[in-house]
């Protein structure tokens, strides 16, 4: 038995080790990158790496969630980025936003509707500013080039002459840059936008204009002028994302269009746009009602937890005698349907003194003992006899009569 052990645990250990060798001699280890995305903030904001660069080149940026942080504006120096739809601001906050503009600011924001959309919701900032987004449509083919009236193909040179070669052909898929011209710059500042969509602006609007992106596809980048302050509408905001704003000019482009019109002050990314919390409503503005209904309960419990005078001292322990003890025994047997065996024990209690007063009691008939006991007590002897029986009924003044009759013949003995 020991040795086909042995012989099972070598072949065992011969072929892991083949399989050992083969792994190592067929098999190549190799490294591969898995895009995992962003993580922790950066996955959160999607701004976080221009808010950064902004920092290092020593601008004050923040970035904030929560659409409330509007409530209060920056200082007329600074810059505010909303790239979102703006679902939440309502009217009265994009008015308060153009009069910050009208009074010095620096606002950019991000338009995701239509002009031409029946569904679209109104932008209060950018319509009153003219400035209208479309969508481009693909241009319709100019149909069949070849035809009857197509020019004869040139003769083919000598075969002596070599043709001279042709340009490279430009890459049909490669993307379509937007260019924009700046004094201290010696090539064109580069930048890529969503082709699919592109800016009109109304003729009222167009001597207010500063600073103009626009490639093949139109218009994407555009800077107005409104009181002392700046607008800037974007088709998207492609260039201002963490995961393309290291592509082409994105970067410097982010570092611009924030110090346009000579501002220095504080960037503020407000990239939130989800509605607040009931909770959150009623703390910003209930919190008066709150404070004061935690005030109230505050009173209430102080109020409450106050005493008048001194303690009361514990009561005296009552004091019991030893009867009501038996007379609660009593009951409690009573209530257990113990009536016969409490008539049992007194009825022995009786022959027990019986027996010992006259040896010959039990070798009575019950009649004589009835008699017997009539004689010594002057009870009658049919109710002695009755008691004897057990012939007591339930009712509680007859059980009490026989154990009454029954004591009372005990103690004449």
């Amino acid at each position: 038995m020991n040795r086909a052990v042995a012989v099972r645990a070598v072949a065992l250990i011969a072929l892991l080790g083949m399989a050992g060798l083969f792994f190592a001699t067929s098999c190549e280890k190799r490294s591969f990158e898995v895009e995992t995305g962003f993580h922790g903030e950066a996955a959160r904001n999607k701004y976080l790496a221009a808010q950064r660069l902004l920092e290092r080149m020593g601008m004050p940026a923040r970035s904030f969630a929560d659409p409330s942080a509007l409530a209060r504006l920056p200082p007329t120096k600074g810059t505010i980025v909303i790239p979102t739809r703006r679902h939440t601001l309502g009217e009265h906050t994009s008015q308060r936003l153009l009069d910050w503009v009208e009074q010095g600011g620096n606002l950019i924001v991000v338009t995701w509707s239509l002009w031409d959309d029946p569904r679209r919701e109104p932008d209060p900032i950018l319509d009153a500013l003219g400035v209208h987004q479309f969508m481009n449509r693909a241009d319709e083919g100019d149909g069949d080039a070849g035809g009857a009236d197509e020019p004869p193909a040139p003769e083919a040179p000598p075969p002596e002459v070599a043709p001279p070669p042709e340009p490279e052909a430009e890459d049909p898929n490669a993307p379509v840059v937007g260019t924009v011209d700046f004094p201290d710059r010696d090539t064109p500042l580069e930048a890529r936008f969503d082709p699919r969509f592109h800016f009109e602006l109304a003729e009222e609007q167009e001597s207010k204009v500063l600073l103009e992106i626009a490639d093949e596809n139109g218009t994407h980048f555009l800077t107005l002028r409104h009181g002392k302050g700046l607008v800037t509408a974007l088709t998207d905001d492609y260039f201002l994302a963490n995961d393309t704003i290291h592509e082409l000019d994105h970067a410097e482009l982010v570092y611009r269009v924030t110090r346009l019109g000579g501002h220095r002050g504080p960037v503020w990314f407000v990239y939130g746009d989800a509605f607040p919390s009931p909770l959150r409503l009623v703390l910003r503005y209930g919190w008066m009602v709150l404070a004061a209904a935690v005030v109230w309960l505050a009173l209430w419990l102080w109020s409450a937890s106050r005493r008048f005078g001194p303690i009361a001292p514990d009561p005296a322990p009552a004091r019991r005698e030893l009867m009501e003890h038996v007379r609660a025994a009593g009951r409690l047997q009573w209530r257990r349907g113990g009536a016969r065996a409490l008539l049992a024990a007194t009825r022995e209690a009786l022959f027990e003194r019986a027996r010992a007063r006259y040896p010959t009691f039990e070798s009575l008939t019950p009649a004589e003992q009835a008699a017997h006991l009539a004689g010594r007590s002057g009870l009658a002897p049919e109710r002695i006899a009755e008691a004897l029986t057990f012939k007591s009924s339930p009712d509680p003044g007859k059980f009490a009569g026989d154990v009454a009759i029954l004591e009372k013949l005990r103690r004449s003995l």
